[in-house]
């Protein structure tokens, strides 16, 4: 498995003469050092956010969106956007909508959308994801909500394997454009609402 961190077992020293051995010494000495060459590779392979220390320093990113989001046509698809980092390690987003990783690996997504319909009829929503701007198989959720000034929420979760560099974007579309990505500001007691938000996080190398 790449990135895997080698195990390392005990030296195999060799039992000691009754008397002082120059060989013996260079034989124990070659043991040990091959040991605590493989034990110093190991903890930095441990430690290093490149390899193995992504375990420990587990990329991930939050982000949302500040701004309502519409669609400027039927049946189209538009990129989620985000213009907001809560935090972020590895993670970040390129072109306000690709949510772009440093190391390889397989994360997980929890997206949420917060849908507002703006007449009475009923419409249909899908949502879904793309990998490098290509559709991600079988990911499409589809969502119906309908009322003038109806709220309801469009959630999307899921994995994806990534290598480095790759980007994900999450995608909408409905079938009637009186439906929006609703923000808006704080109203007592709760606090402002984010039209879209997503978490991002790794879970396992590939």
């Amino acid at each position: 498995m790449p990135n895997e961190i080698d195990k390392v077992a005990s030296p195999a020293l060799p039992l000691a003469p009754e008397t002082y051995d120059r060989s013996f010494m260079d034989q124990n000495s070659n043991v040990l050092r091959l040991f605590f060459n493989r034990f110093v590779g190991s903890v930095n392979t441990l430690l290093s956010t490149d390899v193995g220390g992504k375990v420990l320093y587990a990329p991930y990113g939050v982000f949302y969106s500040t701004v309502d989001q519409t669609a400027s046509a039927a049946d189209t698809g538009y990129a989620v956007s985000f213009d907001t980092t809560r935090a972020n390690s590895a993670v970040s987003v390129a072109s306000n909508s690709r949510l772009t990783v440093v190391n390889p690996g397989v994360y997980h997504l929890k997206t949420t959308l917060q849908l507002e319909s703006t007449n009475s009829a009923t419409k249909a929503v899908s949502v879904w994801l793309k990998k490098n701007g290509v559709d991600v198989t079988y990911s499409s959720h589809d969502y119906t909500i309908s009322g003038n000034g109806k709220k309801d929420i469009a959630n999307w979760n899921g994995s994806v394997a990534l290598v480095a560099d790759d980007y994900v974007e999450v995608f909408w579309a409905t079938d009637d454009t009186n439906v929006k990505l609703d923000a808006h500001v704080a109203a007592s007691p709760s606090p402002a609402v984010a039209s879209a938000s997503v978490a991002m996080t790794f879970i396992s190398n590939v």
